[in-house]
């Protein structure tokens, strides 16, 4: 290819290169022109130019980081990490009323604890990932990578609940989104009897699957909320009922599939020695801990959370964040 500038009389001359997108994504990204201006250079509409960016991100031609001093709003962010012993404490923007959206401050915070993940992985390292929503969004705010030696662990039990946001589909969306190595657990989330748990811990599969969660170096998680309108994510509808006697005990909140109280303690109750998956115990023995959760509704279990013991670092919203620092529990 010459060395005189592309424009609108030169579309011609591009049109022989197979991958528009990429030309697309030079032109805007690193000659930095304007849409209308790599429009009329490939002979093109803006619509279309829009739509290459779009998919030039999807594929991971060009990723947009947000440097994590910009999620650090210096102030908040230290208070929050002393009051909590955490290595760092990561503010999304804060979600109105009046933008009106329920959904937003889950994106939101996806999009950040996404930042947060990629700025962790290392070469060959163990990734353990829980389920839920926000889990979801934070999938759905990876770029695509293709890092073959990173392995991404199921560190829940697997369900037959919201196939979106179920454990298995979670690890499996982040691990196809990283180009990483999947490992689903091949076990359910909650079995009938403690007799079932302690032959399925048996199993050789099974074993070598635990193996995986405890080595890795990092998980990242959310937190359920109790409420009246509370679900796991079991289609079978073990949970539900035990939810609300837990409720009546005390409990505070959800993490990695286990209820605890107020001070972050695990509550003993029905589903005791029903459940296959990682422990509190375990939780707290990865050295580094994401978790990613906002909103008054998780108030109550993230500061459970947090109080336990169980984060490292956490990715939340301002309000959450001076919630938090409010509350005198």
């Amino acid at each position: 290819m010459s060395d005189k500038q592309i424009d609108g009389s030169d579309a011609e001359n591009v049109r022989f290169v197979e991958d528009t997108t990429a030309w697309a994504t030079w032109l805007y990204y690193a000659e930095s022109r304007t849409q209308a201006e790599v429009a009329k250079a490939l002979g093109v509409s803006r619509a279309s130019v829009a739509n290459y960016l779009a998919d030039a991100r999807r594929r991971g031609l060009v990723t947009i980081s947000l440097a994590p001093d910009l999620l650090e709003q210096a102030n908040l962010s230290q208070r929050l990490a002393a009051r909590f012993g955490l290595k760092g404490a990561f503010i999304a923007p804060h979600v109105s009323e009046e933008d009106g959206d329920p959904t937003l401050l889950r994106k939101r915070l996806g999009i950040a604890g996404a930042q947060i993940l990629l700025s962790r992985l290392r070469k060959d390292m163990t990734l353990g990932v829980a389920w839920g929503r926000t889990m979801l969004e934070l999938a759905n705010a990876l770029p695509e990578r293709s890092q073959e030696s990173l392995r991404v662990v199921q560190v829940s039990g697997s369900s037959l609940g919201d196939d979106a946001s179920s454990p298995e589909a979670c690890t499996l969306f982040i691990a196809n989104r990283l180009g990483a190595r999947c490992h689903n657990f091949h076990a359910p989330a909650v079995v009938t009897t403690p007799e079932l748990r302690t032959a399925l811990l048996q199993e050789p599969s099974l074993k070598r699957h635990f193996e995986r969660v405890h080595s890795c170096s990092t998980v990242v998680f959310g937190v359920g909320e109790l409420n009246d309108e509370t679900r796991w994510a079991d289609g079978n509808n073990l949970i539900q009922p035990s939810a609300e006697d837990y409720m009546k005990a005390g409990a505070a909140g959800i993490v990695i599939g286990r209820f605890i109280d107020a001070q972050g303690d695990a509550l003993e109750g029905a589903l005791s020695g029903l459940q296959i998956g990682m422990e509190l115990q375990d939780l707290k023995a990865v050295p580094e801990r994401i978790c990613v959760a906002g909103g008054d509704e998780k108030l109550d279990a993230l500061h459970a959370c947090l109080t336990g013991g169980y984060v490292t670092d956490l990715v939340t919203d301002k309000a959450t964040a001076d919630r938090l620092l409010r509350e005198d529990k």
